[in-house]
C-alpha cells in the first residue's frame, strides 16, 4: 500500500465543482508507479494547492514516472480546473527538485522538463541580436543543495554580425560582439581613406563608416639636389592618377630649363619621367695672385681654391676662397709678400709673440724668452730682425742654464757630479763596511737648488 501525502487542506474536484478535505493521507491499491493528471478547465476556486509536481500549463495532461527521492514542495498557483486521478500508488519515499532556473539577461534556458531533479541541467541559448561568449558556461545545474549552479549575466552580448567588407582590401576581426574591434587594411599600391578601426558598440552596429581603398602611386622619386612640394607636408600619402608634384632646387644649385622640374602620376599609376634638372652654381675663375699660384679642382658650388706662394715669398690673407651658394668666391684673394722665413726654433726659449700669418717683413723684430730653468745673459740681446736681404740677424745664446754649485758633501761616504748647472746630476754612495741611507741621486732644479736632502751613512 503507498500513499501520497497533502501538506494542507486541498481540493478535490467533482463533476459539480470543488471537493474540499483536510490533511492527510490518501490510500491508494498498488499499481505502477506513475501519477497521472488530467487538467480540463473549469472555474479557479479561492485556494492555493501545493503539490510535488510542477503543472506549467492548464489543461495539458502530464504523466511522469517519480523517482524516490526527498521530497521538496514545489508552489502552484493561478490554474484552472483540477481533475486528480491517481492511477497507481506512490512510493512511501519521497523525491526533491530546484526551483525555475535562474533568469539570464539577454538569453532563454531551453526547458526540457517541467521539474529538474539534483543533477539535470539547463542549457541557455541568447535571444535574437545578440551572440553566445565561448569562453563563459551556458549550463546551469542544479546541485545538491537544490540550488542552481553560477551562470553569468555576460554570457550574451549584443551582435554586431560581421562588419562589412573593404573592396581592394581586407578587414581583421576576432570576434562580433560590443567591444570588438575591426581593422581594415589596403592592397598594395592602394591607399586607406577613412578610419581603419571600427568598434561594435551597444547598440549592435560598428562605428563610423567603412573606410575605402583608392589606388595611388607610389611615393614621387627624390632627386639629390631638389625637393618637392610635399616635403613639408609629410602627412601626404594619397596620390591619385593625374597628380603633379613639382620641385624646387636647393640652395648652391640652380635649374637647367631644358629638362622638366615636375613629375605626374600617370593612368598606369607610375610617376612620369624627371631626372636631376638642378646643377651646380658656378662662381667662375678664384682670382690669381702674384709671385703664388692657387689650386682647384672647378668653380662650382662648395668647390674650393687653395692658395700658395713662391719660396721667399708669405701669403697674407686667407690661404683658401670657397664658392658659394650666390655664386661668388668667399673672402679675398690673397697676396704675397716679400718674407724673412720662419725664424729659428731654439731649445732654450720661444718667441713671445709670432705673427698669426706667419709673414716677416723687412724690419720686423722678434724677441725670445728663456724657457724654465734658464736665465738671461744680460750681456746678449734675446732679439732677432728680419734684414734687407731678407735674412735674420744673428742670434747668439742669451739664456744661460741656472746654476746650483757644488752638492753637499756626506761623512764616510763621497758624491760625484755630471755638472753644477740646471739638470745635472750628483750620485751618492758610502765607503766600504758602510750603509747608505736615504736618496742616492739628487738633480740641479729650475731654482738653482739641488732636489731633496743628502743621504747619510752608518755602519751595520
Amino acid at each position: 500500500m503507498g500513499h501520497i501525502y497533502l501538506p494542507g487542506p486541498v481540493a478535490i474536484p467533482d463533476p459539480d465543482g470543488w471537493t474540499k478535505m483536510k490533511s492527510g493521507a490518501i490510500h491508494q491499491h498498488q499499481a505502477p508507479e506513475i501519477l497521472h493528471l488530467s487538467l480540463p478547465r473549469c472555474d479557479l476556486p479561492e485556494f492555493t494547492f501545493f503539490f510535488p509536481v510542477f503543472v506549467p500549463t492548464t489543461g495539458q495532461e502530464l504523466s511522469r514516472e517519480l523517482p524516490k527521492k526527498k521530497m521538496s514542495y514545489t508552489r502552484i498557483t493561478h490554474w484552472n480546473c483540477v481533475r486528480i486521478m491517481i492511477y497507481s500508488t506512490l512510493a512511501a519515499t519521497i523525491y526533491s527538485a530546484c526551483p525555475d532556473p535562474p533568469f539570464v539577461s539577454n538569453a532563454v534556458a531551453n526547458l526540457d522538463k517541467v521539474i529538474y531533479n539534483i543533477g539535470d541541467k539547463v542549457t541557455y541559448s541568447c535571444s535574437p541580436d545578440y551572440k553566445l561568449i565561448p569562453s563563459l558556461n551556458n549550463v546551469a545545474t542544479c546541485g545538491p543543495d537544490e540550488t542552481w549552479s553560477t551562470i553569468s549575466e555576460d554570457i550574451c552580448k549584443r551582435d554586431c554580425e560581421f562588419p562589412d567588407l573593404l573592396e581592394n582590401g581586407n578587414v581583421e576581426f576576432s570576434d562580433t560582439v560590443v567591444g570588438s574591434k575591426a581593422t581594415y587594411k589596403c592592397g598594395e599600391r592602394y591607399i586607406l581613406l577613412g578610419n581603419s578601426i571600427r568598434y561594435c558598440l551597444d547598440d549592435g552596429k560598428w562605428n563610423g563608416s567603412v573606410p575605402t581603398c583608392e589606388r595611388t602611386c607610389p611615393e614621387p622619386p627624390n632627386l639629390q639636389f631638389a625637393i618637392s612640394n610635399l616635403t613639408t607636408n609629410k602627412s601626404v600619402l594619397y596620390y591619385p592618377q593625374s597628380t603633379k608634384v613639382s620641385y624646387t632646387c636647393i640652395s648652391g644649385f640652380i635649374s637647367n630649363n631644358l629638362l622638366p622640374s615636375f613629375t605626374t602620376c600617370q593612368s598606369d599609376f607610375t610617376w612620369s619621367t624627371i631626372s636631376e634638372f638642378c646643377t651646380r652654381v658656378s662662381c667662375g675663375p678664384p682670382g690669381t695672385v702674384e709671385n703664388g699660384n692657387v689650386k682647384y679642382v672647378d668653380d662650382k658650388f662648395q668647390s674650393k681654391a687653395l692658395f700658395s706662394c713662391n719660396e721667399g715669398y708669405k701669403l697674407v690673407g686667407d690661404t683658401y676662397r670657397e664658392c658659394t651658394e650666390d655664386g661668388i668666391w668667399s673672402g679675398d684673394v690673397p697676396t704675397c709678400h716679400r718674407s724673412c722665413p720662419d725664424p729659428p726654433a731654439i731649445s732654450f726659449a720661444q718667441i713671445i709673440e709670432m705673427p698669426d700669418n706667419k709673414y716677416f717683413p723687412v724690419g720686423m723684430i722678434l724677441t725670445y724668452k728663456c724657457l724654465s730653468g734658464y736665465i738671461y745673459n744680460l750681456f746678449v740681446s734675446p732679439t732677432i730682425q728680419c734684414l734687407e736681404g731678407f735674412t735674420w740677424s744673428i742670434l747668439t745664446d742669451f739664456c744661460k742654464k741656472v746654476i746650483c754649485g757644488e752638492p753637499e758633501q756626506i761623512k764616510n761616504g763621497k758624491v760625484q757630479i755630471t755638472g753644477i748647472d740646471f739638470g745635472s746630476k750628483a750620485l751618492y754612495s758610502c765607503n766600504a763596511g758602510y750603509i747608505i741611507s736615504g736618496n742616492l741621486t739628487r738633480k740641479c732644479t729650475e731654482d738653482g737648488v739641488w732636489e731633496g736632502r743628502p743621504p747619510t751613512c752608518h755602519s751595520p
